[in-house]
């Protein structure tokens, strides 16, 4: 099986960067995606985050052994190396390990969710943020979006202490399509800006928005894997078998 990625990240107006990043590494036997979005709070989020996405990926291409069991005890690794460097910064963090044989595990910590394409263009979640919000009991995501204490995350990859994600597994199949969003995407447009942005076309987002991004990974059989659509420098891919 193949999998075709699709990236697409806009800047919003609340940093002067773009704090969102995506990091996908192929293998023979999976493909490991990964999606950040760096906290507006701490000045060096951004970098951060795109520190995490590279240190990741390029970890998966060279390791042995990887099962979500592993890809924690790196990020443990991870957390301890760029703590020393970035002291007060943060992510939410979502990843994708999507193994050949069909079996699929979802990773996450903060507010940036999983979930699946129906045809209608809505979208199936598959996973809840963590957010004080919904700290009790599940919330319907499109409620969520409009709670205030949303923004208050109850877990997240920060620097202060190392959180362990909270693993899901997935079903997901040949022409299915999983998307890794950011909370830019999933809490701040409404359903037509959420089909318009997956379709690539323009959309109308408030002026006060976030950085807005999402990763559209969809399996096709007998097929290669295929970057259809990247751009910019939040975006890593490496191909471990070229």
């Amino acid at each position: 099986m193949g999998v075709e990625i699709r990236w697409r990240s806009e800047q919003g107006h609340r940093t002067n960067d773009n704090r969102d990043c995506c990091g996908v590494g192929l293998r023979d036997d999976a493909v490991l995606a990964v999606v950040l979005d760096g906290s507006s709070n701490g000045k060096a989020s951004g970098a951060f985050a795109r520190d995490v996405a590279r240190n990741l990926i390029d970890w998966f291409v060279v390791a042995e052994v990887v099962t979500p069991k592993t890809i924690i005890d790196r990020l443990r690794v991870i957390h301890a190396e760029l703590s020393r460097t970035y002291r007060r910064d943060s992510a939410s963090v979502v990843i994708a390990l999507i193994e050949r044989q069909g079996a699929t595990c979802i990773l996450h910590a903060g507010d940036c969710l999983a979930g699946l394409v129906q045809e209608t263009s809505d979208i199936a979640w598959s996973i809840q943020p963590h957010t004080l919000a919904n700290a009790i009991s599940p919330v319907a995501i499109d409620e969520l979006a409009r709670s205030p204490s949303r923004n208050l995350l109850t877990r997240s990859f920060r620097t202060k202490r190392f959180m362990v994600p909270q693993e899901t597994v997935q079903t997901f199949g040949a022409g299915q399509r999983l998307v890794l969003t950011t909370d830019g995407f999933w809490a701040s447009l409404d359903p037509e800006q959420k089909t318009a942005f997956l379709r690539g076309g323009a959309f109308q987002p408030s002026e006060d928005r976030d950085d807005c991004s999402v990763l559209t990974l969809t399996v096709v059989e007998d097929q290669p894997d295929e970057v259809i659509e990247a751009a910019g420098d939040n975006f890593y891919v490496v191909d471990a078998r070229t």
